[in-house]
């Protein structure tokens, strides 16, 4: 039951190093190098860049995980962008050429994706009938209409971590079933810990922004971009751990924190609620989703085990949740009723 999330971790663990090892790495060679070698470098990075990790992508999660192989253009696109910014003024000649093969590919994908935009919105319409959760509602409309893919199941994640990073202020819409909510936020003291990350990563920005700056100016305004995305993400998690309450509604619960991650439940498939005091010692089979993982009040075990669904489309089964909810007392309670 656990083999495919398992071989999907590895497979984008391994994927991201590769991706690393021959963009960051590279460009980092490409700096230091003595002049007289640094054309040759250039080609090779130049090759690895359009061939070399293509080819990985193909073979790693086009292959490994059988998807579907349009997403080969997208990832062109973006190496081909990397190294127009990376590589030395000759080289980008080679890389405009590439970009004219693919650029028909892209306008045929778009015109794809755009064709099938009301049949996405239907589905979403048809989704949030049955429960109004924006997030993975418009996975499952995504998914079923472009297909159920890594890269398809990414884009949706990215879209609703930007709607709750960018619309911050937007107030969740309610389902239309009246749910009894519970917040996740307030015992483990996770808006002020927010605020000491927050200012920890802007500082870092203005930090390292400068220091690149003496060396290269693209790779400041990259680093600078990536750092101001991770603001994005961070103010995305807040939203949604304010917004997104655990719910619950009679015999069925919805157990999640934010965008992380979520459960739906019977009632009946609970074996038993134990509010902890201390760091509970779990195992394999226990899942930890509190906001801070360190700092849970609840252990949740079940009679069945259950599907943790995450943000970006992975699941895996665990016997047992260990999570924190603001009113304890009173969510036992409530179930107990």
């Amino acid at each position: 039951m656990t083999t495919a999330p398992v071989n999907l971790t590895r497979s984008i663990a391994l994927i991201t190093a590769i991706a690393v090892t021959i963009f960051i790495g590279g460009a980092f060679m490409l700096h230091f190098v003595p002049a007289p070698a640094k054309d040759k470098i250039a080609d090779g990075l130049l090759a690895d860049f359009l061939v070399t990790f293509p080819a990985a992508y193909y073979f790693i999660i086009v292959r490994g995980l059988k998807t579907k192989p349009r997403s080969m253009v997208f990832i062109i696109s973006l190496c081909c962008v990397a190294g127009y910014l990376l590589l030395p003024q000759h080289q980008r000649g080679y890389i405009l050429q590439v970009r004219k093969l693919t650029s028909v590919v892209e306008l045929l994908f778009i015109i794809y994706c755009v064709t099938r935009f009301s049949k996405i919105r239907a589905a979403y319409k048809s989704e949030q009938l049955l429960f109004a959760d924006p997030v993975y509602n418009l996975r499952t409309a995504m998914t079923a209409v472009l297909g159920d893919t890594l890269p398809i199941k990414v884009l949706a994640a990215e879209v609703a971590m930007l709607r709750y990073g960018l619309l911050w202020w937007k107030k969740e819409k309610q389902p239309a079933i009246k749910n009894i909510p519970f917040s996740t936020h307030k015992e483990c003291g996770y808006i002020a810990i927010w605020c000491i990350i927050l200012v920890a990563v802007t500082v870092e920005i203005v930090a390292v922004h400068l220091a690149l700056q003496k060396w290269s100016h693209i790779a400041a305004n990259i680093v600078t971009m990536l750092t101001l995305y991770s603001i994005i993400f961070l103010i995305a998690d807040l939203s949604a751990i304010l917004k997104r309450r655990v719910l619950v509604n009679g015999d069925q619960v919805i157990l999640r924190t934010g965008l992380r991650w979520r459960v739906t439940i019977n009632t009946g498939n609970i074996n038993s609620m134990k509010k902890i005091t201390t760091d509970n010692p779990s195992d394999k089979t226990c899942y930890k989703g509190g906001a801070i993982k360190s700092n849970c009040n609840l252990l949740i075990t079940f009679k069945q085990p259950v599907t943790v669904e995450k943000l970006y489309g992975t699941s895996k089964e665990f016997s047992s949740i260990l999570m924190g909810v603001d009113d304890v007392d009173g969510f036992i309670r409530v179930l107990h009723d």
